[in-house]
């Protein structure tokens, strides 16, 4: 071979060297720039899965509270509509034998808790004159003044030192949580 075929082959050989190394060169910037652009918008991606994720659970928790919040109010309004049933109730009572047994038993319990029989009781307008009737026939020496209440009676010493409240809204208070128990008793049975 000539020194002009071995200067010919040297370059070539140079050249698919450089040829080799460049696509080499190539590739490797085309992989770091992939990676690069991978990488960006896969922390993107992660991002808003994050923040879907995130928004998934403030909306559940938003229902779950708004429907704890509906529930409570239906119980609330069962509370209200079976209250205002019993004061329903106890106005057709009203005037019945049960009715007063019930008016004389809270009186005389009351009587029973002062030790006195001088005292004010408190009733409703329209339980006034069986009151008065029952007070009589017990032989209290106080008077009966109207209150507004739904029933039941409110007793006083005449000197104000004890005060006995048999109202039904005060009965009822009473007996509120064990209500709002049976309440919720019957509506999980179900």
């Amino acid at each position: 071979m000539s020194l002009f075929e071995d200067l010919i082959n040297s370059k070539i050989r140079e050249l698919e060297e450089l040829k080799s190394n460049l696509l080499i060169d190539i590739e490797t910037r085309i992989r770091k720039e992939a990676t690069a652009v991978l990488n960006k918008y896969s922390t993107q991606i992660t991002n808003i899965e994050s923040e879907v994720a995130l928004e998934r659970e403030r909306i559940l928790y938003s229902a779950i509270i708004e429907a704890r919040r509906k529930i409570v109010e239906t119980y609330e309004q069962i509370l209200n509509d079976f209250i205002e049933t019993i004061y329903n109730e106890v106005d057709k009572l009203r005037g019945s034998e049960r009715y007063v047994k019930f008016l004389r038993f809270l009186i005389e319990s009351a009587i029973n808790y002062t030790q006195t029989k001088d005292v004010i009781i408190y009733a409703s307008p329209k339980d006034r004159g069986v009151v008065e009737t029952l007070a009589k026939n017990l032989g209290i020496t106080g008077f009966v003044i109207e209150k507004d209440i739904k029933g039941g009676v409110i007793v006083m010493t005449r000197d104000g030192s004890i005060t006995v409240d048999y109202s039904l809204e005060t009965l009822l208070s009473n007996k509120l949580e064990e209500l709002k128990h049976l309440i919720y008793l019957e509506t999980h049975e179900r």
